[in-house]
């Protein structure tokens, strides 16, 4: 090369001093370049490299043949490319872009490589770094094809908020093309009233302040459609503002499915507060979340709850238990559904004598139980009309005891008047009498005994849950459906070996077995025998689905030797009204009504039959872990003495005599009225007040409450007794709250009646 240091083979000899000086200058930029620099011959050969190029291809570049160099630095094609040129004498200049440059490092560089021809057929191969070009094109065209694909629709304006840039998306959701949009303001996009909102995001992204929010557009076509709005703005270097950057996101989708949601949520909303329910969410801690407006409609106490306020979201719905105990009952009722998983249904009366149940059940979202929802209802109606209809039930069992009781009376009667009359001709010897009247009492006993039985069982009364002895409630029942038995009948008792505790209504567990009796002797006409049996028991794995769980039961079983039930309507016997009697001979409620009393006390029953052979109800009961409730004992007859004054009231003579006969040997002194009449007039001409007025119920005129009641007035200070066979709940809840005035039902004993009459006198002594 001409050009060359004068220590190149290559100088000519006789260079001038300028062309001495050319070459230095040359030497010093070519090693001093920051790009590398290679000297090539026309065959690809590399004659020299600069510092730059030496760092580029290393130590094992530096141990190549001159002529492999570039072999090795370039790929196949782009050797080719840049060998054309060199072979070219004619080419002055020529740019190879974005070359890729290997030789020792593992990162190829991304290089311009530029081609100067030099004097001497040589060329100059300058590579000039590209890798910060190229790697920020490769981001910018990143980035636009990331814009590119999003659905929203991105768009830039400049700080007049014309629109500069807008992506695919923007064209497709707005309906704009490119031509159409850009240089135009941004408020093309916004429907007509938006002009506020358009103001407002403007003012806010010029003051430096994103802006994000929902906004109404207008498409090209003019069809309005709901966005997702975000703005932000965009500065340089000096902080001055340039623009804004725009994010929007079709939301007709979202919008719709909220309003659908909305609509879904009001309609349940809705429902829940038509409710007369009062309905209550609480989360795991047993907070309140929500609850509906049936609060409002119900009284301040609701069952367990007291609310003086209206509920607070938040606050623990334990703390408006009305009382401690009332809390505790909750709370396990609580405990139990979250651990179980399983809804729970328990019910209370208040001192109102208000009836509420609470249903309790899970509250689960996907799989998890977040809390509990607590629905309070007043049942009072529910349970009046039930006991309305146990009570129409049990009218019409004792309507089939009927002529079995009315057989029994004739017998217990004809047993009373034989025996008076033997002992009024006066012909029985001393020794015989006695046990002519034992016999007389023993009759009389007995028919008090049966009188007592069917007034207990036909008594319409509240549910008075007490826990009971089963073996006791099927000698109770079987007594008494012995009445019904004709012919070849009979009823085999068979109780378990030690007490069977059952928890409930003493009169509905009667009841229950009385239905199945009737069943049973219904399905006999032509005689059989019913055999009741006690045993406790352990549930089944399929049992346990229709009880508690796993608990010992009762297993109670009723059954006939009758003709048996056909399987086609097996599945329909316990539906309310579904009979198979002729018309007018049953109501179809006997069966239903006994599925209603065991499942209420988390029972069921279980019915086995075959045509010809008979039928057999077993009936599954919870067992109580309880201590049974205390039953009063009859005592033997004995007269209990006194003192005092008592004016004895009924209009029957005989029971009249009777009366003051067993008071006077008893040490009272007694004046005798035939009537409520009769009554005030002996006490209008008393030389002295009487103590006690011992009166009969059922009287012609006035019943001797309405006598209490009337004489209460002028003589606050007289006790009463008040005598009756019969007396409805309410009535004798009304007198059973009046001080001084005590009730004796009938048939009562002499020891029963004259006990009563000395505990109030002495009461009366004793300022009581």
């Amino acid at each position: 090369m001409s050009s060359a240091h004068p220590q190149n083979g290559n100088a000519d000899a006789s260079a001038t001093r300028a062309d001495w000086l050319c070459a230095r200058w040359w030497r010093a930029l070519f090693d001093q370049s920051d790009d590398a620099q290679f000297v090539c011959a026309r065959d690809g050969s590399v004659l020299e490299l600069n510092r730059r190029a030496q760092s580029l291809v290393g130590p094992r570049g530096s141990e190549m043949p001159s002529a492999a160099l570039l072999t090795e630095m370039l790929t196949p094609s782009t050797y080719r490319k840049v060998m054309d040129v060199l072979s070219t004498p004619e080419a002055h200049g020529s740019t190879l872009c974005g070359v890729s440059l290997t030789i020792d490092s593992d990162l190829p560089l991304i290089a311009d490589l530029v081609i100067l021809s030099l004097e001497g057929g040589c060329s100059l191969l300058t590579a000039k770094d590209a890798s910060r070009r190229w790697r920020m094109e490769t981001h910018a065209q990143r980035l636009i094809t990331a814009i590119d694909s999003t659905p929203d629709a991105v768009y830039l304006t400049d700080a007049k908020f014309r629109l500069t840039f807008v992506n695919a998306a923007f064209q497709a959701l707005t309906g704009y093309s490119i031509e159409e949009i850009l240089g135009q303001g941004i408020e093309v996009l916004r429907a007509e009233l938006e002009r506020s909102r358009i103001q407002e995001s403007l003012h806010t992204v010029k003051d430096g302040k994103s802006w994000c929010g929902e906004c109404s557009n207008r498409s090209a076509e003019g069809k309005h459609y709901p966005v997702e709005v975000t703005l932000a703005p965009i500065f340089d270097r000096r902080g001055v503002f340039i623009g804004a950057v725009g994010l929007e996101r079709d939301i007709s989708q979202r919008k719709q499915l909220q309003d659908e949601l909305l609509l879904e949520r009001n309609l349940v909303r809705s429902v829940i507060d038509s409710l007369e329910s009062a309905v209550y969410a609480v989360d795991r801690r047993y907070r309140l979340t929500h609850f509906n407006d049936a609060w409002t409609k119900l009284p301040k106490e609701q069952g367990w709850l007291l609310f003086e306020a209206a509920p607070k979201v938040g606050r623990p719905i334990l703390d408006y238990a009305s009382t401690a105990q009332h809390r505790v009952e909750l709370q396990t009722a609580f405990e139990c559904v979250m651990s179980i998983g399983q809804p729970q249904e328990v019910r209370s009366t208040d001192s109102n004598r208000h009836h509420w149940q609470a249903n309790i059940v899970p509250w689960r979202h996907k799989g998890e139980c977040l809390g509990l929802v607590l629905k309070i209802s007043d049942i009072t109606q529910s349970v009046c009309l039930q006991s309305q209809l146990y009570q129409a039930q049990k009218m019409e069992t004792i309507g089939a005891l009927a002529a079995g009781v009315a057989h029994d009376f004739n017998n217990l009667i004809l047993a009373i008047r034989g025996n008076t009359s033997l002992l009024l001709m006066g012909e029985i010897p001393e020794e015989d009498v006695a046990p002519r009247l034992r016999q007389i009492d023993e009759a009389a006993m007995r028919a008090a005994e049966i009188t007592h039985q069917l007034l207990a069982f036909s008594r319409a009364s509240d549910e008075q849950v007490s826990v009971l002895d089963f073996n006791q409630v099927i000698k109770d029942a079987g007594h008494l459906a012995t009445r019904t038995l004709r012919g070849k009948s009979v009823i085999r008792l068979e109780p378990a070996a030690d007490p069977v505790k059952v928890q409930m209504d003493s009169t509905r567990a009667q009841q229950l077995i009385l239905n199945l009796c009737v069943n049973a002797y219904d399905a006999m006409p032509d005689g059989g025998q019913i055999t009741i049996t006690n045993s406790v028991v352990r549930l089944t794995r399929s049992q346990s689905t229709k009880g508690l769980g796993a608990v010992d039961y009762c297993r109670c079983s009723v059954a006939d030797t009758g003709t048996g039930i056909p399987p086609q309507i097996l599945a329909r016997i316990f539906d309310p009204f579904f009979t198979t009697k002729e018309k007018g001979k049953g109501t179809g409620l006997g069966l239903s009504i006994c599925q209603s009393i065991v499942t209420k006390i988390g029972g069921f029953i279980e019915v086995e039959s075959r045509i010809g052979q008979g039928t057999t109800f077993q009936i599954f009961l919870p067992i109580a872990d309880k201590d049974l409730t205390n039953s009063v004992n009859r005592a033997a007859p004995s007269l209990n003495k006194g003192c005092g004054r008592i004016l004895v009231v009924d209009d029957l003579d005989l029971v009249l005599e009777f009366t003051s006969s067993f008071l006077e040997k008893a040490g009272y002194e007694v004046v005798t009225a035939n009537g409520p009449r009769a009554a005030l007039q002996r006490i209008e001409e008393a030389s002295a007040p009487f103590d006690l007025m011992f009166t009969d119920f059922n009287m012609p005129d006035m019943s001797g409450w309405q006598l209490i009641q009337h004489v209460s007035v002028d003589f606050p200070e007289m006790k009463a007794i008040l005598a009756s066979g019969y007396l409805d709940e309410e009535e004798r809840l009304q007198i059973e709250q009046c001080k001084g005035v005590r009730i004796l039902d009938k048939p009562y004993g002499i020891n029963e009646a004259t006990e009563t009459v000395s505990q109030m006198l002495s009461e009366k002594r004793q300022g009581l």
